[in-house]
């Protein structure tokens, strides 16, 4: 048998073993990390994965450990919650909007919904999220922190109420029929209504 087969044979076979143990290597590593995934979320409070605050609108912010120490992660966790927080409040606002419209036959309603959906933006970037108050916390054994903030349903129906004119500006800048204008403010007072009663998160 020529030596240059059975060198490149054994070469091939080498090869296809090493490559076959490279892969059961990376199968092991990723079911490793996996069940390490695992057993870090079954660790971790309820809140974390399911945020909820009777009677308040709550988000979670998260920071991986710091050398910096414990008051450099919380801060940086309260900021990623504050943002996030922005998030629900709108996601929320939106939600119930929706639901008030439903209520009441509109005729153009998407062109109603399109105000209000540009309006409860402008007015969410004023929500005085520095207001959000830190309900929980809780470190990881990875040294990641979490915290639960939240913002009182009052604070956010508040800023509503003020901003009654706008929305009634915006409404009349877009010449929305007058009894479409009536039943648009009927909307928002609904909404503002269903914000204090409703389970938001």
């Amino acid at each position: 048998m020529d030596t240059k087969i059975v060198v490149g044979g054994l070469v091939l076979f080498f090869l296809l073993v090493g490559c076959s143990s490279k892969e059961e290597i990376a199968l092991e590593i990723e079911q490793e990390k996996k069940e390490q995934m695992q057993s870090a979320i079954k660790e971790l409070p309820k809140w974390v994965i399911s945020p909820k605050v009777e009677g308040k609108i709550a988000a979670v912010g998260m920071t991986s450990y710091s050398k910096h120490g414990l008051h450099s992660m919380l801060t940086l966790a309260e900021m990623d919650a504050r943002a996030k927080l922005a998030g629900q409040i709108q996601t929320t606002v939106s939600r119930l909007q929706e639901m008030s419209m439903r209520q009441i036959k509109i005729e153009k309603i998407d062109d109603l919904e399109n105000i209000f959906s540009q309006v409860t933006r402008e007015v969410i970037k004023d929500v005085p999220i520095s207001g959000a108050k830190r309900v929980d916390i809780h470190q990881a054994k990875d040294g990641g922190l979490y915290v639960l903030m939240a913002i009182d349903n009052k604070n956010v129906k508040e800023i509503l109420e003020q901003s009654r004119a706008i929305y009634k500006k915006h409404m009349e800048n877009a010449n929305v029929a007058k009894q479409n204008l009536d039943q648009g403010m009927i909307i928002l007072d609904d909404m503002i209504d269903r914000l204090e009663e409703a389970k938001v998160n």
